[in-house]
């Protein structure tokens, strides 16, 4: 009675049909695929009724504040089941299902362990890819506090788990469908405040950029251009563009950074391609989140973390087709122009 609309139907569970590509929520176009069938019957509506719709996209979009919702939701019902948990986050860039950060008041050594495999358990969240614990007392609301936090925290040795599981259908980074690599972070650990005081730490004292530009172009022609994130902690993560030419993984790379003595100063490095804005913090986290397969692209040794954020082909290992992104029509784009300033709108558009 409280519909706006009411479709009545069945659906034959032996029959699918082809559907897609579709724009969806990732930002990507989910690839073509067998999905089952609804047999319309009747179409009712109220009198004046509202069609409700919501526009989606590379993040931020539309659909993002259904993330939100859900997080607040379904926070009380987390807390049923694990009750040291005391907020959790899903960032914008992680499409609801790549990232969760996640507070709990710690008890005991490897407790953050044990939330993570408990979440990869729990319904909907098993479809988590990646899960980074931080202590209750850091504010998940500031979302530049909880990266402070993690770079002055985490060994990325000791603290990082490398796991695998069932993934979202529309997880297109693992190299098969529906399973692949998971990653959870314990950053509950304590501060390495000694190490981060001042500009003292061997970790800060960074290149000039003539410098680094020069000794990538020897190390290998496929690095491109870079981005120091100049942040003042324990860890300094150095983002790269890596042209990939279907002869080399972004792995095989990884030795030629984390070994090199000029780039020492770092100790996460990531890699990214050509089109990607690295001065885009939202782009290169939607990247980071989406196109990450954590059990093939991910190399730890010696205190350094390198990520291959590329795109994925045969030469590594990744044989299903690799979705475009979301792009708007400019047609399109001018229609929207114009019924926003009709609307009085057009100051929200971007």
């Amino acid at each position: 009675a409280e519909s706006e609309f009411v479709l009545e139907g069945y659906v034959d569970t032996r029959e699918t049909r082809l559907e897609g590509p579709f724009g969806d929520h990732t930002g990507y176009y989910s690839l073509e695929d067998e999905y089952p069938v609804f047999h319309i019957t009747a179409i009712t509506h109220r009198r004046n009724p509202v069609y409700a719709t919501t526009i989606v996209g590379k993040p931020p979009m539309e659909d993002c504040y259904l993330a939100k919702a859900t997080e607040r939701i379904f926070l009380p019902l987390l807390q049923q089941t694990m009750p040291e948990i005391r907020d959790y986050w899903l960032p914008w860039e992680g499409v609801f299902h790549n990232l969760v950060v996640v507070a709990i008041e710690k008890e005991y050594p490897g407790h953050a362990a044990k939330v993570m495999n408990a979440l990869w358990g729990l319904g909907q969240m098993s479809f988590c890819k990646s899960i980074v614990v931080v202590p209750h007392h850091v504010s998940l609301k500031d979302g530049l506090e909880v990266l402070r936090h993690v770079l002055n925290v985490v060994n990325l040795d000791e603290d990082i788990l490398i796991s695998q599981g069932i993934l979202d259908v529309l997880d297109h980074s693992s190299p098969e469908p529906l399973f692949g690599g998971k990653m959870g972070v314990d950053a509950t650990g304590i501060e390495k405040a000694s190490e981060v005081s001042g500009q003292v730490h061997r970790r800060h004292l960074v290149p000039h950029r003539d410098e680094i530009t020069r000794e990538l172009k020897e190390l290998d022609q496929r690095l491109g251009s870079f981005r120091v994130v100049e942040m003042n902690t324990y860890h300094l993560p150095f983002l790269v563009h890596l042209h990939k030419d279907g002869t080399v993984t972004g792995p095989a790379l990884a030795p030629k950074l984390m070994d090199n003595p000029l780039l020492s100063c770092f100790s996460i490095f990531v890699t990214f391609d050509p089109w990607t804005d690295l001065m885009d913090d939202s782009m290169v986290l939607w990247k980071l989140c989406s196109n990450v397969d954590p059990k093939r692209d991910i190399v730890i040794r010696s205190g350094k973390l390198f990520i291959d954020a590329t795109k994925k082909g045969p030469e590594d290992g990744h044989n299903r087709r690799w979705p475009d992104e979301i792009t708007m029509d400019p047609h399109v784009i001018e229609r929207v122009k114009k019924r926003a300033s009709e609307l009085g709108i057009q100051q929200f558009l971007p």
